[in-house]
């Protein structure tokens, strides 16, 4: 497979990477620094730990190289820590603020604590009946509608969909974005309705991923400093997905509406309009020319009861040597969730598929998941979360690298106990 072999090389250089890592840790050190009197009377904070009780029969992860589907493999049952995340959000005058959110994910990254969001928030006044806000740095584009909770989390399950575990492993907006909304609810009307754009770059590495391991459902997000895959382990070498490597900046835009705050649909163009010949010689890797659509919808109900679905349909490809290799690509779910005062139920199905058109079949893969879980918060610091995820997939990959069997079915069962302190919590 072509993709692969180019970004799994080692790099002839691990210096100049080495350096060129810590050169941007640096710069972000000093912009904290720089800004650590205005942090220091921050009031909006949030630190929290989420510690698991782990019990996995999966092939091994892509933290581990590996070509499961899984967050965990047969080898990491156990105890384990899930996530540890500080955030602040500081006001700046009236209309500004400051957003800081980074974690450690209790694995061998590059940084054993990163950044999964940075950016600053303009957010004047509404005027006449519009709202208009601007970010600028680095955060998620606004495409799922599981993930609503703080830290880009979900409230429902402790493993997102298999569409929400890839945007949060190869996507994050490094750039620009502009909301503008009317707030039709504000007039008598029973709808509200925004447009969004945004143009990035750093992000020629987006698909990947999905064209090597294919989808997964997991919760760990790539950090902007971070990369995809674990050092040394084949197939599936460390890869650099936050990456500038055709100077080409890619867009995005979409169209939400909101009905009583009960019924939300949204829609989602997105193109990180790359090179697919063009070639980072310092980490051996191509520009992929990732481009989808997305939609969705959430509604909730009086009585407690969400229902929720949502769908993506793209393509990712290369060009090494003036091949034309591409991988069509498309997932869904729908989800059922239930609120009962401080205990939450959820089921949801996943479905997904990679289509290769290398004469091998090098990176194809089709399957689907259930997701069944309970959560209980007590009060606004704790919460606790036993989840059951199965995962029944056929990657091409695994029979073509790892000289296994293409099929896999894949069981997680994970419990889960989060706590958090500061006032965002609260």
């Amino acid at each position: 497979m072509h993709a692969r072999r180019e970004h799994a090389t080692a790099s002839p250089d691990v210096r100049v990477r080495s350096f060129t890592a810590h050169w941007r840790l640096g710069i972000l050190c000093a912009a904290l620094v720089a800004l650590s009197p205005l942090i220091a009377q921050a009031t909006d904070w949030e630190l929290d730990l989420d510690a698991r009780l782990v019990s996995s029969d999966g092939r091994a992860s892509f933290t581990q190289g590996g070509l499961g589907t899984l967050r965990y493999g047969d080898r990491q049952s156990g105890p384990r820590l899930g996530r540890a995340r500080f955030a602040i959000s500081q006001a700046l005058g009236e209309v500004w603020a400051l957003h800081l959110d980074a974690s450690n994910w209790g694995d061998r990254d590059r940084n054993p604590v990163d950044l999964t969001e940075a950016y600053l928030l303009f957010r004047p006044y509404p005027v006449a009946g519009y709202r208009f806000r601007l970010k600028a740095g680095a955060f998620h584009a606004p495409i799922s509608l599981e993930n609503r909770a703080a830290g880009w989390e979900s409230p429902y399950t402790l493993s997102y969909s298999a569409i929400n575990t890839w945007l949060g492993e190869e996507l994050r907006t490094i750039g620009v974005e502009g909301q503008l909304d009317w707030l039709g609810t504000r007039a008598g009307q029973q709808w509200d309705v925004g447009l969004t754009g945004g143009v990035f770059g750093w992000n020629d590495g987006a698909g990947t991923v999905v064209a090597t391991r294919g989808f997964a459902l997991d919760d760990r997000q790539t950090t902007l400093f971070g990369r995809v895959g674990a050092t040394g382990a084949a197939p599936l070498a460390p890869i650099d997905v936050f990456r500038e490597i055709d100077d080409r900046p890619g867009y995005y835009g979409g169209l939400e509406a909101k009905y009583l705050d009960r019924l939300v649909v949204r829609f989602m163009h997105y193109d990180n309009r790359a090179d697919p010949e063009a070639f980072d010689s310092i980490v051996r890797q191509f520009a992929w020319d990732t481009h989808f659509n997305a939609a969705g919808a959430r509604a909730e109900m009086a009585n407690g009861w969400t229902a929720l679905a949502q769908w993506l349909d793209g393509e990712t490809s290369i060009e090494p040597g003036g091949q034309y290799d591409y991988w069509p690509f498309n997932a869904k779910f729908a989800m059922l969730s239930r609120q009962l005062g401080k205990h939450r139920l959820s089921l949801r199905y996943d479905t997904f598929r990679v289509q290769s058109e290398l004469p091998n079949g090098a990176g194809a893969q089709n399957g689907h998941a259930w997701t069944a879980a309970y959560v209980y918060e007590p009060d606004s610091h704790w919460r606790l979360t036993l989840e059951w995820l199965r995962v029944d997939s056929n990657t091409t990959n695994r029979m073509l690298e790892l000289h296994e069997a293409m099929f896999a079915r894949e069981t997680q069962v994970q419990l889960a106990a989060r706590y958090a302190l500061g006032p965002l919590s609260n």
